[in-house]
């Protein structure tokens, strides 16, 4: 038989196992569950939930594996886009006639991102017979582009000097916006910073007894019914106001945030994009909030902010206000994911909503403007299928609203080589360089390009779509103002920008004369009169429905008896009808 004391030992060792399997699990029951948490806690950790949710949602539209699999391999690509636009829908003056209709783009090319190789080859068709075509390769330092039923040869520049030979808006072709979104990416140490700062505020300046809980409730996301537990905050819009100005005032001094401010200041610069110190606009911009709410900061009227829970997922927040109520919607199911971000305004009877919605290979995301009774959406979808290295995504981009339809379809293939049947370069002999020409031949070369670009607008306004069809398709769609005039003198906005365009791709600096004559016989047929400004300089007046060939000869009379000068034009406006009136013409000094 066991001794007593013994047996005594092993009682007190198994007591004592016994209550550290119990604190075990009464730890692993709190860090897991929800089990024991006050409603303060809960809503801290529901509603911080967001931030994840959202960064989540960004990463899975972001993703796309053979988009990486394109980064690391030549492939070839083929584009089919076609325009659908119906107005008047299910009316009896439904119309689909609309030129537009008629139209197909066509891009097909070569892409081997390893040896800085891209090839473009842009055609426009009508009713299926090709009326434009552009041609556009980058190979290593050098960009060309070809207006290939214009010209034989290709346009060359370097990348590196492309913005002193076209200007600042070949900067464009080099910004690489991963920068910017690199430079406002948080580390997994700075969110936790972050949520922990920001939910102390909260906490510290609201009472417990602010906050409640409902268990077992059902909510409908994106007709489903869900099961959900509730967690919600309700504060008067003093107390409100009060949590967002010390909010403002820590962001305003908030190191992490501030940083990422400087960041993306330093890529601003880089690329000569932004001028002053974007950390003191941010600053200023806070204060000037943090004023605004102070004068506004009266009222009894009660906030309500609530958090939906299932199974230890935030499937919804809700923030109403007498004002305003925003919602934000997260469903992670097996074969859908769903967010929905609703903004309703109370006062003007407005609501926004911003939808992503994932089902199977399709994609979709979609912004809702409901305004009383009319709604205006904007939406894109893509589908995509991948089999071994071939992908086809079939994208669609749509406008529509009450009565009229806008729509895109774009059809993509894309397939991964070994190598291009017919790798496309620049020819010797087929080429011109820009870096390689002296400024006035440039120029020359540049302008003669702009004047049969011009033309070749002007001629597919004529006989193909015209600027009022075109003009129809942007209103729709809310690309440019639904005004037919301008402010009442009688000039559409269609007709100014098409007078306007033949004279403003005609200005320039040290033109020969040459290229003065060329531009004389350009405007001949608006040419009305000259009015002399100075020794050096001219104005030739521009007049829509008139014209003077007398004055134009007397005036290319002139320029070829100046032949060896140096001139620069500029066009002027009038400042009623915002037309050209006049070009002036510079004689300048050698």
């Amino acid at each position: 038989m066991m001794p007593r004391k013994k047996r005594r030992t092993i009682l007190i060792i198994s007591i004592l196992l016994v209550i550290i399997a119990i604190v075990s699990a009464i730890v692993v029951i709190y860090l897991t569950t929800d089990m024991f948490k006050s409603s303060d806690i809960l809503f801290a950790k529901y509603i911080g939930q967001n931030m994840e949710n959202l960064e989540n949602v960004y990463h899975e539209i972001e993703k796309d594996d053979y988009r990486e699999l394109m980064k690391q391999n030549k492939h070839t690509i083929e584009n089919k886009v076609k325009v659908n636009y119906t107005e008047n829908m299910g009316t009896t003056s439904e119309n689909t006639k609309n030129p537009i209709n008629q139209l197909k783009l066509t891009i097909n090319g070569q892409v081997d991102n390893q040896n800085q190789y891209n090839y473009e080859n842009i055609e426009l068709l009508n009713r299926d017979e090709k009326v434009a075509n552009v041609e556009l390769i980058q190979n290593q330092n050098l960009s060309g582009i070809k207006f290939s039923d214009l010209f034989e040869q290709f346009l060359l520049v370097n990348n590196e000097e492309s913005t002193e030979v076209l200007g600042e808006s070949a900067l464009v072709d080099k910004i690489d916006f991963n920068e910017f979104k690199e430079a406002l990416q948080f580390s997994q140490e700075e969110k936790a910073e972050i949520s922990k700062k920001y939910m102390n505020i909260i906490n510290s300046n609201v009472a417990k007894e602010n906050y409640s809980k409902q268990k077992d409730q059902i909510i409908q996301i994106n007709q489903k019914k869900v099961n959900v537990n509730a967690y919600t905050l309700i504060v008067t819009k003093e107390q409100m106001n009060h949590i967002y100005i010390k909010i403002l005032e820590e962001l305003k001094q908030d190191e992490v945030i501030l940083s990422k401010v400087d960041k993306i200041q330093a890529t601003w610069e880089k690329y000569q994009l932004e001028e002053g110190n974007l950390r003191e606009q941010f600053t200023n911009s806070i204060e000037e909030l943090i004023t605004e709410i102070t004068k506004n900061n009266i009222g009894q009227d009660e906030a309500k902010i609530t958090v939906y829970e299932n199974y230890h997922n935030t499937v919804r927040t809700v923030i109403q206000s007498p004002e305003y109520e925003i919602t934000v919607d997260v469903l992670s199911l097996q074969t859908e994911n769903y967010i929905q971000i609703s903004y309703q305004d109370r006062k003007e009877e407005k609501q926004y909503m911003l939808t992503y919605k994932k089902e199977a290979e399709e994609k979709t995301i979609s912004f809702k403007n409901i305004t009383g009774e009319k709604t205006i959406e904007y939406s894109f979808s893509n589908n995509q299928k991948i089999s071994g290295n071939a992908c086809h995504k079939n994208m669609i981009a749509k406008y529509e609203d009450d009565s009229n339809r806008v729509e895109a379809v774009i059809e993509q293939d894309i397939n991964i080589v070994d190598n291009f049947n017919e790798m496309i370069t620049f020819e010797e002999g087929k080429t011109i360089n820009l870096n390689e020409m002296e400024e006035g031949q440039r120029q020359a070369v540049i302008q003669q390009v702009s004047q049969s670009v011009s033309e070749k607008v002007n001629e597919l306004a004529t006989n193909v779509i015209s600027g009022e069809d075109l003009l129809a398709v942007l209103k729709t769609i809310g690309f440019i103002p639904n005004r037919q005039t301008i402010e009442g003198n009688g000039v559409t906005e269609t007709e100014k920008n098409r007078f306007n365009s033949k004279y403003e791709i005609l200005q320039g600096e040290n033109l020969e004369s040459e290229e003065i004559l060329n531009l004389i016989e350009a405007i001949k047929e608006n040419f009305v009169t000259i009015e002399v400004v100075s020794d050096r300089e001219l104005r030739m007046k521009l007049d829509r429905f008139n014209k003077n060939e007398e004055m134009a000869k007397t005036l290319t009379t002139f320029i070829e008896g100046n032949r060896g000068k140096k001139y620069s034009t500029k066009v002027e406006y009038d400042k009623e009808t915002g037309l050209v009136n006049g070009i002036l013409l510079t004689m300048l000094e050698k």
